[in-house]
């Protein structure tokens, strides 16, 4: 049944359906780069799963296409400020090859010697960046512009220093809303039509999906998928209702693992953290995560981030649908969504006082 696994994949390119307004703007925005001159900053915020990244991703290649604009994706997750600045300067067409600890100043000056056209960073996951400082030193190459993909715009803007704030502010934001349900149909059809073989689908499977899965074009996408596993499994020619009806829990399950999964080291363990010693409040959170924090860091090139930055971490592994973490500020309450998915690296839980 399954023809292409590819197809439902996040990166497999195809149209980007049903996001007119959004890469509207996105052009609008970007448009003085194909004169030579340097982009407007861009926010782009919405939840997980609607088509931020693959949104971008399609403009930017476009707009190579039409006039060679150079542009740059740097994945966040796990970055330093000079990873970041690192990034952006190994990715630029030059090719320059510099040394990941060099010192930042350093890496700044290099990328305002390399920039002497309009090049674009895309800053994938930006919720996570622990020093949003490095905006300050990427604003200040002349011909370089921004474009950063976060869930919650008023978190991020409250981290970002108050000179830049007005670079992201206004029409310089795009708000991704979840698909309607008809939309969503739209875009799994043609999934279906490449990535199945024959006429695996009946009469309103592809609606009620696109329903149950509440706009989210990414559990969408992976529930087709998961339904024509359920359905080869069993030996079905078509989806019967029962493949579509456990469709959905495979697919969020294969999503919460691969979100774990990309995550970098120190995110799998202080997930293991969460996971192993929840439900626990926030102040015994706290406590357990300064008793770990080294081990939680330990083999990496970085210190351990502070309390309020891993806060930051667990916010994002929330927004993956990893942790549940409800209340307000010291009332809440963190815990793994699902007990038995571990996350594939070495750590070590010392119980205290706290967590027996």
């Amino acid at each position: 049944m399954i023809a292409d696994i590819w197809v439902f994949d996040d990166d497999y390119q195809t149209d980007i359906l049903h996001r007119n307004e959004e890469l509207n703007s996105l052009s609008r925005l970007l448009e003085p780069a194909t004169r030579g001159e340097r982009a407007d900053d861009v926010l782009i915020h919405g939840p997980s799963g609607v088509g931020k990244t693959a949104t971008a991703r399609w403009m930017l290649r476009d707009l190579r296409k039409r006039a060679a604009v150079s542009s740059a994706l740097v994945e966040c997750s796990g970055e330093t400020a000079n990873g970041i600045i690192h990034e952006a300067v190994e990715k630029h067409p030059t090719g320059t090859v510099v040394q990941r600890n060099s010192p930042r100043d350093e890496l700044v000056s290099v990328l305002e010697e390399i920039v002497d056209e309009p090049f674009i960073i895309v800053l994938d996951e930006a919720d996570v960046i622990p020093d949003l400082d490095v905006l300050d030193d990427l604003l200040s190459v002349e011909l370089l512009s921004v474009i950063a993909i976060t869930h919650s715009e008023t978190e991020w803007l409250s981290r970002v220093e108050r000179e830049i704030r007005p670079c992201f502010r206004g029409d310089s934001q795009i708000n991704y809303r979840k698909y309607h349900v008809p939309e969503l149909v739209d875009i799994l059809e043609p999934r279906v039509e490449h990535g199945l073989i024959g006429d695996p689908v009946r009469e309103g499977q592809l609606e009620w999906i696109a329903d149950e899965t509440g706009g989210v074009a990414r559990w969408a996408i992976k529930s087709v998928l998961a339904a024509a596993e359920l359905a080869e499994e069993r030996r079905h020619e078509y989806f019967h209702e029962a493949d579509v009806r456990d469709a959905f829990s495979r697919a969020k399950m294969k999503i919460r693992k691969d979100n774990l999964l990309s995550l970098p080291v120190p995110y799998q363990r202080l997930y293991e953290l969460v996971r192993r010693a929840g439900p626990a409040s926030g102040g015994e959170m706290k406590d357990a995560y300064l008793e770990h924090q080294e081990a939680i860091f330990d083999g990496r090139s970085k210190d351990p981030v502070s309390w309020r930055q891993a806060c930051n971490y667990l916010s994002k592994m929330e927004d993956y649908d990893l942790i549940r973490m409800p209340g307000e500020t010291n009332a809440k309450v963190y815990e793994a969504v699902d007990s038995e998915l571990e996350a594939p690296v070495e750590f070590e839980l010392r119980q205290t006082a706290e967590l027996d």
